[in-house]
């Protein structure tokens, strides 16, 4: 960071102004360097006034001038705006029903929805045998939260899992110019009626370009499906094989401060002085040109 000057330009005039000042008071001898011969024009001024005005015009620029310095170093402060579009891909097959697995989901994901900024775009989508988008991405919180309410398992067909297409119409939710796609699969099963394949959902996201988070919540399933997904992504699995509702909350919660939900839309200059020799400066020369307006009159006294 380099120091600035505000007003450089007016600070040279003054400059030059107190060095022909001082410069005068040398040669001249005399305290009388600025005159105002016709001050009587103005009427009968008091003494004191009349006496002193060349101290206050010296003291006067000097402070101008130091004033018009005015160095500051100017920081560039610069902050974001970041906005997630997520999608939560969760299964809704039979299986969801066992240990109340889907019920409790519905829950951390209620929780999960309201602990997001509200400008984060929120999209939900379900499958079992077939994917169903129930509701695209929105701020809408009402909605969504009125939305997780009637997911219920086998909604949208009975039986089977088909989770590489529910992926697929997931990625086709994020428009092409969104930034920051993250989807959450939360499932409990392989894969069973798929027409795409793991393959298809993993050279697709490399054009759409999602971190996908995947949740198993079953000892039975396929983790190296579920731990490929996301490492190919960038994203991160997860495994909850017990205590489903605390373990889950967990996982949400790492998951919020894996992707930190913020709005910042700022980017300003910050001035910031650095002026404080110059201060020191200035009420030094205020006490000197006082001290000597104060003296002068005594020390003539005395000669007399």
């Amino acid at each position: 960071m380099e120091i600035e000057f505000k007003y450089f330009f007016a600070s040279l005039i003054g400059l030059a102004v107190i060095i022909c000042i001082i410069i005068c008071s040398v040669h001249i001898k005399s305290r009388k360097i600025v005159l105002f011969p016709h001050i009587h024009l103005f009427g009968n001024p008091k003494k004191f006034i009349v006496r002193y005005i060349p101290f206050l015009v010296i003291l006067l620029t000097i402070l101008v001038t130091i004033l018009s310095m005015h160095p500051f170093i100017k920081e560039h402060l610069y902050s974001e705006k970041k906005v997630y579009n997520i999608v939560i891909c969760l299964d809704v097959s039979n299986s969801m029903k066992e240990k109340n697995k889907l019920k409790i989901s519905k829950d951390i994901i209620r929780d999960f929805l309201l602990k997001r900024n509200e400008e984060d775009r929120i999209g939900i989508l379900v499958f079992d045998n077939l994917p169903f988008r129930l509701m695209p991405l929105t701020t809408d919180r009402r909605s969504l939260l009125r939305v997780i309410s009637i997911i219920r398992p086998a909604m949208v067909d009975i039986g089977g899992t088909a989770m590489y297409d529910g992926l697929i119409e997931a990625l086709n939710m994020f428009l092409k110019d969104q930034r920051n796609k993250i989807i959450i699969l939360l499932t409990d099963g392989g894969d069973i009626n798929s027409k795409y394949t793991l393959e298809d959902v993993i050279r697709y996201n490399q054009q759409v370009g999602a971190k996908i988070y995947t949740i198993g919540v079953s000892s039975g399933m396929n983790f190296f499906v579920l731990e490929k997904l996301s490492e190919s992504s960038g994203g991160k699995a997860f495994f909850v094989t017990k205590n489903y509702e605390k373990a889950l909350k967990g996982v949400f919660d790492e998951i919020n401060k894996l992707e930190p939900s913020y709005i910042q839309e700022y980017k300003f200059d910050v001035e910031k002085p650095v002026d404080f020799y110059i201060k020191v400066l200035a009420f030094i020369t205020v006490c000197i040109i006082l001290l000597k307006l104060f003296l002068t009159p005594i020390r003539e006294r005395l000669n007399v």
